[in-house]
């Protein structure tokens, strides 16, 4: 049975699936209260009702923790590292308590821009977590917790976000757009949420209809789970009605034009900018019923 098990998990992790639960490993009460911190069932809120019913009544008293996971996706120099930096201090600013996460283990730049130091090498007690202010905080040396020798894989990944979940009420992953890194597809199947950043020419839409279709077709991820924000726009950028055709099956969710102010925040993220603002609308579509 423990083979079969194994052979099925295998199975199942290689067709995307982000919930596994074999018998007996869990009680249903432990299952319920998995479920119900993410809010979702195969990315539908249609199941979180009828599971609540399933609680006793000592257990509808507790405060469940309903965080949201979400990851910054798109094509190399898209500006998602910039991006998940500004909404997360765009979060901290709306006291949301929040913990950004560097899972761009080739180009991992989180502690560059918010100015910590890089981990080097990997100890039993290390602390991975730097305070940044009020309401956010950093997880980098994801390169260094998952070497050679501690090999990432789908339940380490599982079990970071889920611990996280227990700690933050919004958790932004930043995110690699290498495909042969196999472990971000493990990332995106336990996440809420992608934001997937498009530049809006001709190059870099082909680029970013390439990715999507990796991540939709052979990665399995929902349609409905990507949400686009177009990035660097600037008075040549593609006319927005053909964007929307382009992009028609996804949600859209904004647009940030590029301006000199994105080299003053890259060398001082901590600065206080009207631009902040953005991000927060941004935040807030995303909260929105269905989002």
């Amino acid at each position: 049975m423990e083979e079969e098990n194994l052979r099925l998990r295998n199975l199942l992790e290689k067709k995307g699936i982000s919930k596994i639960y074999t018998d007996g490993e869990y009680s249903l009460n432990e299952v319920v209260q998995k479920i119900l911190r993410n809010e979702t069932v195969d990315n539908y809120n249609i199941e979180a009702e009828k599971l609540r019913n399933l609680i006793s009544l000592e257990q509808k008293n507790k405060n469940f923790k309903s965080s949201k996971v979400i990851a910054v996706s798109g094509c190399y120099g898209s500006g998602k590292s910039l991006t998940t930096s500004l909404l997360g201090e765009a979060a901290r600013k709306n006291q949301i308590k929040t913990v950004i996460v560097d899972f761009d283990i080739i180009n991992n730049s989180i502690n560059t821009i918010f100015k910590i130091r890089k981990f080097n090498s990997y100890e039993q007690n290390e602390n991975f977590i730097t305070h940044i202010s009020n309401n956010l905080d950093v997880f980098t040396g994801i390169d260094v917790l998952f070497n050679e020798r501690n090999k990432i894989n789908y339940e380490k990944v599982e079990n970071l976000i889920s611990e996280l979940r227990e700690s933050y009420d919004l958790i932004l992953i930043d995110t690699s757009s290498e495909t042969v890194l196999k472990f971000i597809k493990v990332v995106l199947a336990n996440v809420d949420k992608v934001i997937f950043l498009v530049e809006p020419n001709l190059l870099e839409i082909r680029k970013a209809e390439n990715l999507l279709e990796i991540y939709v077709e052979d990665w399995e991820v929902h349609p409905k789970k990507i949400e686009i924000l177009f990035n660097k726009v600037n008075s040549s950028s593609i006319d927005e009605e053909i964007l929307k055709e382009i992009f028609g099956k996804f949600k859209i969710i904004g647009k940030i034009k590029l301006s000199d102010k994105f080299t003053d925040i890259a060398n001082n993220i901590k600065s206080e900018n009207l631009l902040i603002n953005k991000y927060i609308k941004i935040l807030s579509q995303l909260d929105r019923k269905g989002g």
